[in-house]
C-alpha cells in the first residue's frame, strides 16, 4: 500500500508497470487521508496535461479497513488517461480540504503496440442557454472591475476556465436521469449552488437523495417533484412523472475551480451509490451587486460576440434554439436597463459628528419595517423606537407582518398597524405597481405625523405612499447589496425599480456602513446619503449582566466545569453561513478530538424554515455530539455572557448587532472578514478575522483561541474600549435623533 504523510492509498487497475495499448484508459483506485486530514477530489497529471477523475464512490471495505465509524468511505476514484506510445508516469494528485491540489502516488505503464485502446473520447457538452448567459453575465460584470481589457480578452479567459468535461458522470443503468443545474457556469450564493434534475431507478424505488461538493457531508435534495413532461419519453416507468430532484449543495470558499457536485442515491435496500457527478466553474454572486459598466447596446453586442467566438474556437457547441434566443434577449434587456432615476452629480455623504443629547425628535413619528420578527434590523429599529419615545415622540408602528416584537414596540407606547403590501409585490408593471400604491396609500394615512421613518429597503412600499402623501422620509438601509440582486427573479423589473426609486424619493437615505452605502449611493444614484453607525446599549448590558452572574448563566445552558463555550448567534438562513460554520467545528472536532471533548457549540436563532430543514439534515449527517442549535429567543445576551468565544460566520452584513453585542459583553470574537464586521472591527486588535466559508481557515482559528484564551481576552478587552468611545448608544442615538429632526424640519441637507 502506497503511503504518504498525509494518505494510503492503491491503485486497482490497471495495475502498476503494466504493458497497455496506446489511447483511452481508466484507472481505477482508493485514496483515504491520515487521521484530520480529508480529501475532495482525486486527478491525475501526465507531463503538462490534467484528467480530471470521479472521486468519492462508497466502499465499504475501506471504512471497516480503517475504522472509520461509518458504513461507507467515500475513497474509490477513477480517472480516464489518455496514453502515447513509450514510458508514461501517471502522477495521482488529491484535492485536499483547504483547496490544495497534492501528489499523493505515481504510477509507470509501458505503452507500446500495433493495438489502441477502444475507449470513446466523450462528446463535448452542448451548452444551453443557461450555460450561454450565464457566462456572458459573467464577463459583462467583469468589465466594471476591468475597464480596460478587451471583451475577447475576457471571453476567452472564461472559456479557458470552464470545466474540461461537464458531466464526468452519467447516472448508469438502471438509473435513469439528467441534471439540468448547476450548468457550467454559476454564481455562487453564501457558498450555495442550486441543483435541479431528475432521476429515477428502473427496478427499484430511491428512497433518498443527496449532493455533496467537498465530501465532508451530504446536503438532501427533494425528489419526487412531478416531471409529466418525462412521460412521453418513457412510457414504461411511471415513476418517471415524479422523478424531479431539487435543493442545493454547499460549497467552501476555499475549493479551486472547477468545482465537482456529485449526488448520491439510496435505493430500497439501503445501498448507496454515487449516480452522477457534474462540474461547473463557480464565481462569487457579490459581483452581481454592482451596476453595470458603460452599458450600451454596442458593448452588448461586442461582448456577445466575442463570448460565441471564444466558445467556437474551444469545439464547444451551443444549443441555439427558441429558449436560447429568448435568454439572450432577457439579458440584453437587463443590462440596458435604463436607471430610474436621472444622472446627476455625487452627493457626498452627510456625517454627523456632533452627539447633543438635548436635541428632541419630531413630535409624531410613522416607524415602517418589513416584519416584527426577532432579527437585526427589527431590532435595530425597536431601539430607536425605545430612544425616540423616552424623548418624547408619539409613535405608529406599520409594518406587513406580525411578529414576537409587537409587545416590545407596544411597550414604548407605540400603537402597532398591519397593512397588506402583497399586492405591491405581486404586482408585474409599473402601472399596476402604482396602483397598488395608491391602494395602500388610501388604507393607511401615512401623512398623519411630522416625519416616516421607513427600515430596509424592503420598506420601500412606505415610502412612496409617504411622499405621495406630501410627507417627509427618512429611510434606513441595512441591505449591503442592491435591489436587484437581492430580489433576483423573485419579483418583476417595475417592483425593483420602485425599490430603487424609493431611495431617491427618501429625503435623506441612512447607512450605518461605508460598506452597505457603496451598494447604493454611486455616481449616477442620487441618494442624499447619510453616514451613522449603529449603537448598543452599554449601560443596558452592564446592568443586566450585573444581575445575571456568568456562572449562573453557564450552568443554565449545560456547561460542564472546565468545558469552553463557543456561541454562534443570528437568525438561521444562508446568509449568516451556519452552514459553513458547523462544516468547521466538525473538521476542528476531528483534527483537535482533546480540545473538541472540553468545547461546546451553540447556534442560536433556530426557526421552523427550509434552511433550518437543511441545516438540520446536515447536523443529522455529521453527528457531532458537541454543537446543538437552540431556538431564537428574546433572551440571548446570555449566549455572549456565557461564552468563552462567540462567533459571527456571516456572508454579508452592515453593522451587525452580533458583533456590537459580543464586543459589549467583554466576549472574545471570531467573525468573518467582510467589509460591514471589518468597519467595527480591526483583526488581530479587537477580534479575528476570517474569510467568510473558508471552512479550514475557520476550523484553525477555533482551535488557536480556544487554545490561547489570553489573546481572546486581550481582543475583547480592546473590543469593549472601542465600544465604550465610539458605538455607545449614548453617544450614537442623539445623532440619529438630529438627522431625523433635521428631515423633518426640512433641513437636511448635502
Amino acid at each position: 500500500m502506497p503511503d504518504t504523510t498525509f494518505s494510503h492509498s492503491h491503485v486497482d487497475a490497471p495495475e502498476p508497470n503494466s504493458v497497455l495499448a496506446p489511447g483511452r484508459h481508466v484507472l481505477r483506485g482508493w485514496v483515504w487521508p491520515r487521521t484530520g486530514g480529508h480529501f475532495v477530489d482525486v486527478r491525475a497529471r501526465i507531463g503538462q496535461r490534467i484528467f480530471p477523475g470521479v472521486h468519492g464512490r462508497p466502499r465499504a471495505d475501506i471504512a471497516a479497513h480503517f475504522k472509520t465509524g461509518r458504513p461507507v468511505a467515500l475513497a474509490e476514484f477513477n480517472v480516464t488517461v489518455e496514453l502515447v506510445p513509450g514510458r508514461v508516469d501517471v502522477v495521482l494528485e488529491v484535492l485536499k480540504l483547504e483547496g490544495d491540489w497534492t501528489e499523493f502516488q505515481t504510477v509507470a505503464y509501458r505503452v507500446e503496440g500495433p493495438g489502441r485502446a477502444t475507449l470513446a473520447a466523450p462528446a463535448p457538452h452542448q451548452l444551453r442557454w443557461h450555460d450561454f448567459t450565464r457566462g456572458l453575465e459573467l464577463i459583462l460584470r467583469t468589465r466594471r472591475d476591468r475597464p480596460g481589457a478587451a471583451w475577447q480578452e475576457l471571453a476567452d479567459e472564461l472559456a479557458a476556465d470552464l470545466p474540461q468535461q461537464h458531466d464526468l458522470q452519467q447516472p448508469p443503468h438502471p438509473f435513469i436521469g439528467h441534471a439540468d443545474e448547476p450548468s457550467v457556469v454559476n454564481a455562487n450564493r453564501f457558498g450555495l449552488l442550486l441543483v435541479v434534475g431528475y432521476l429515477f431507478h428502473t427496478t427499484d424505488k430511491i428512497e433518498r437523495l443527496w449532493a455533496t461538493a467537498d465530501l465532508q457531508t451530504m446536503e438532501p435534495l427533494k425528489l419526487g417533484r412531478v416531471t409529466a413532461n418525462l412521460i412521453p419519453h418513457f412510457p414504461q416507468y411511471p415513476v418517471a412523472g415524479v422523478s424531479g430532484y431539487e435543493g442545493y449543495v454547499y460549497v467552501p470558499a476555499q475549493l479551486p475551480n472547477p468545482v465537482a457536485v456529485r449526488i448520491y442515491a439510496q435505493t430500497s435496500d439501503g445501498a448507496l451509490q454515487l449516480v452522477q457527478v457534474r462540474t461547473t466553474r463557480c464565481h462569487d454572486s457579490a459581483i452581481e451587486k454592482y451596476p453595470w459598466a458603460g452599458a450600451t447596446p454596442a458593448e452588448f453586442a461586442q461582448a456577445l460576440a466575442a463570448w460565441r467566438w471564444a466558445l467556437k474556437s474551444r469545439g464547444l457547441p451551443l444549443v441555439e434554439d427558441d429558449e436560447f434566443q429568448s435568454a439572450v434577449e432577457r439579458l440584453r434587456i437587463n443590462y440596458l436597463r435604463p436607471a430610474p432615476y436621472p444622472v446627476t452629480p455625487r452627493r457626498s455623504p452627510v456625517l454627523p459628528l456632533l452627539s447633543d443629547p438635548s436635541v428632541r425628535p419630531p413630535a409624531r413619528i410613522i416607524l415602517a419595517t418589513h416584519n416584527l420578527n426577532l432579527e437585526g434590523a427589527p431590532l435595530f429599529l425597536l431601539d430607536l423606537a425605545r430612544h425616540l419615545a423616552a424623548n418624547g415622540a408619539r409613535l405608529t408602528v406599520v409594518s406587513p407582518a406580525d411578529g414576537v416584537l409587537r409587545s416590545a414596540f407596544a411597550e414604548c407606547g407605540a400603537s402597532i398597524v398591519l397593512v397588506d403590501v402583497a399586492p405591491i409585490f405581486r404586482a408585474a408593471t409599473d402601472a399596476a405597481v402604482r396602483e397598488a400604491l395608491v391602494t395602500l396609500a388610501r388604507d393607511f394615512l401615512f401623512g398623519a405625523a411630522d416625519l416616516v421613518i421607513t427600515n430596509t429597503f424592503t420598506a420601500f412600499w412606505a415610502v412612496h405612499a409617504a411622499r405621495a402623501a406630501g410627507q417627509r422620509v427618512l429611510t434606513y438601509v441595512h441591505e449591503s447589496t442592491t435591489p436587484a440582486a437581492f430580489y433576483r427573479e423573485h419579483v418583476a423589473p417595475a417592483v425593483v425599480s420602485a425599490v430603487e426609486q424609493a431611495l431617491v424619493l427618501a429625503d435623506a437615505v441612512s447607512f450605518t456602513s461605508e460598506a452597505t452605502r457603496s451598494h447604493h449611493a454611486g455616481p449616477a444614484q442620487p441618494v442624499n446619503a447619510v453616514l451613522n453607525h449603529g449603537w448598543v446599549d452599554v449601560r443596558r448590558i452592564d446592568t443586566w449582566l450585573a444581575a445575571h452572574p456568568r456562572e449562573a448563566l453557564r450552568a443554565r445552558l449545560g456547561v460542564r466545569s472546565g468545558e469552553q463555550l463557543v456561541t454562534n448567534v443570528g437568525t438561521v438562513c444562508d446568509r449568516k453561513g451556519q452552514l459553513s460554520f458547523v462544516r468547521a467545528v466538525a473538521l476542528f472536532n476531528r483534527r483537535n478530538p482533546d480540545l473538541a471533548a472540553q468545547t461546546r457549540f451553540i447556534l442560536l436563532g433556530g426557526r421552523d424554515s427550509p434552511f433550518d430543514d437543511l441545516l438540520n439534515a446536515v447536523l443529522a449527517d455529521l453527528a457531532l455530539p458537541n454543537l446543538t442549535v437552540h431556538r431564537e429567543t428574546p433572551d440571548f445576551l446570555g449566549y455572549y455572557a456565557a461564552a468563552d468565544l462567540t462567533v459571527c460566520s456571516s456572508y454579508e452584513e452592515s453593522s451587525p448587532r452580533v458583533v456590537l453585542e459580543a464586543m459589549a459583553c467583554g466576549t472574545p470574537l471570531l467573525a468573518s472578514s467582510i467589509p460591514g464586521i471589518c468597519e467595527l472591527v480591526r483583526s488581530e486588535i479587537e477580534a479575528s478575522l476570517v474569510p467568510p466559508g473558508h471552512t479550514t481557515a475557520w476550523a484553525e482559528a477555533l482551535a488557536r483561541l480556544l487554545i490561547t484564551p489570553a489573546i481572546s481576552r486581550k481582543l475583547a478587552t480592546q473590543a469593549r474600549a472601542r465600544i465604550e468611545s465610539e458605538y455607545a448608544a449614548e453617544i450614537v442615538l442623539p445623532r440619529h435623533t438630529a438627522v431625523a429632526r433635521a428631515v423633518a424640519r426640512g433641513e437636511f441637507s448635502s
